[in-house]
């Protein structure tokens, strides 16, 4: 073992993980020449988690370490026999010190997360010195559940240092009450070990979605929702978060009970702004459902993009026809209300609709018979003379 003489009174011997760790030295470089006890004595720490010890996914909360001392003394042995009067009151004396054996001094906790899905915010804490039968206040220290944990039992690694008191020495002189005192002290680092419970809990992600937006009509979405989690989600109810361009009389879709890796599908009717870009847009969705505690509960917000696309002309012979009827049909309405305004002009002249139609009727075969006296031409008649 490795022992160094300290200016004052204290003597510190190093260990780790509760083992001396130490370094030969030539026999007799120092000891204690008069030690008249030896005692079997040291601080046996006990490290427990106090209050709530389940946590949920994404969560942010306090993990309450407390460090009890629970040390004994199970012995001594008679080293030097006192010689005189002087020496068997500082034999006594050696005797009352050597009882600070069972308190831990200078108590350090340092809590690791090893491989549990949590980050440790919080430096190490000191717990003060504490001796036999002492309970430390609870040490604080700030978690992280990761968001993608699964639900377990998780142990947390607890790194504790201290040093306590390993052997005394006094002398001088007890009539006159001039005693000095050398102490030894050991330094011990161990590893405790904590557990804490990631909750089971539904949760949800979106695994599809479909969608028909265009500017300025109405749409739907169509999003497929996974529980993900290890329990069934109670009348689970899907909601929508829009902004512009995107808004909806219809945000909300039940799911029913929605048991762990089951999907389900739900449509929702979204409108879009004329005006609105065409391009992909955040939709935020969320699932409200009771657990099975019967709490109500919400999951993480989703993220789902929404794509508005871009309006295109049709194409193809349909639009063709449609087209060319709409053409016509202007026609025939333009030719009816010019027939109508030259009808109503010669009833204004003084004529007679009866009148009117007839003299149309007449026109009309008067230049009919024009028309073909022009395709007939020039003849001759039996006489020699000739016709037109």
């Amino acid at each position: 073992m490795l022992f160094i003489l300290l200016p004052l009174t204290h003597l510190v011997l190093a260990v780790s993980e509760v083992q001396v760790q130490a370094k030969s030295v030539p026999s007799n470089k120092w000891k204690f020449t008069e030690d008249y006890f030896t005692i079997y004595a040291s601080p046996e720490i006990v490290v427990s988690l106090t209050g709530d010890a389940e946590y949920k996914r994404d969560d942010s909360d306090t993990v309450l370490i407390q460090v009890m001392n629970q040390g004994k003394v199970l012995g001594f042995e008679s080293e030097d026999e006192p010689g005189d009067e002087n020496e068997i009151e500082l034999s006594k004396i050696e005797k009352e010190m050597e009882f600070g054996a069972t308190t831990a001094q200078g108590v350090v906790a340092d809590l690791q997360a090893k491989d549990a899905p949590l980050d440790i915010k919080t430096p190490a804490q000191s717990a003060g010195s504490l001796a036999s039968g002492q309970v430390s206040e609870p040490l604080q220290f700030e978690i992280e559940v990761w968001k993608n944990a699964s639900a377990g039992t998780y142990p947390l690694q607890v790194e504790l240092s201290y040093q306590y008191q390993k052997d005394v020495y006094v002398e001088g002189d007890a009539s006159n009450n001039m005693i000095d005192s050398e102490l030894l002290y050991q330094e011990v680092n161990e590893t405790h070990e904590v557990f804490v419970v990631i909750k089971k809990e539904a949760d949800f992600e979106v695994i599809n979605v479909e969608n028909e937006l265009y500017p300025g009509k109405a749409g739907t979405v169509s999003m497929t929702f996974k529980n993900t989690g290890e329990e069934t989600a109670s009348r689970a109810m899907a909601r929508l978060r829009l902004s512009n361009p995107l808004s909806s009389t219809d945000y909300t879709a039940f799911l029913e009970d929605v048991e762990p890796e089951e999907e389900v599908r739900a449509v929702f009717n979204i409108d879009v702004d004329t005006d609105a870009t065409p391009k992909s847009y955040p939709i935020k969705a969320e699932v409200e459902y009771e657990d099975v505690e019967g709490e109500t509960r919400v999951s993480d917000t989703i993220y789902v993009p929404a794509e508005v696309k871009e309006v295109r002309e049709e194409k193809g012979i349909l639009r063709y026809f449609l087209l060319l009827g709409a053409g016509i049909g202007l026609v025939a309405v333009a030719y009816f209300f010019l027939e109508r305004r030259r009808k109503e002009g010669k009833i204004r002249e003084g004529g007679t609709e009866e009148e009117i139609e007839e003299e149309t009727e007449k026109s009309t075969g008067e230049d009919t018979g024009e028309e073909a006296g022009e395709g007939m031409g020039k003849g001759t008649g039996e006489d020699g003379s000739e016709w037109s």
